[in-house]
């Protein structure tokens, strides 16, 4: 249960920096350029940290941690294709939406293993 508590507490913050990244471009904030990249290999480093601990915790997790793993992986490669290849410079909001309901199903989803298992 523990390492599936704080992986949920890791995406839920990635998840706020997103949402908070997401209204400030809609409200047309100035950001960083790399502030995007930063919250992209954040949520790449805790997949590769979550694929670990479903290998290692696996049954602990059932089919619910595996599914929210690849849930994250689409939003990770979505991510990618929307905002890297195609609108580098201005997304339009659906594609927030989407990037965002895919985080939202993804915690759903590793909320059972967090705080239901054990």
């Amino acid at each position: 249960m523990a390492p599936y508590f704080y992986l949920f507490l890791y995406f839920a913050s990635i998840s706020l920096a997103g949402l908070s990244i997401a209204v400030m471009r809609t409200l047309k904030v100035s950001l960083p350029t790399w502030l995007g990249a930063v919250h992209g290999m954040a949520a790449l480093f805790g997949l590769a940290a979550f694929f670990v601990v479903n290998l290692r915790f696996g049954d602990e997790g059932g089919s619910y941690a595996w599914w929210s793993l690849g849930i994250f992986s689409l939003g990770l490669i979505g991510g990618l294709i929307f905002f890297r290849v195609l609108f580098p410079k201005k997304a339009p909001i659906w594609t927030y939406a989407g990037h965002g309901m895919l985080a939202v199903i993804g915690l759903s989803f590793l909320y059972f293993p967090a705080f239901m298992v054990g």
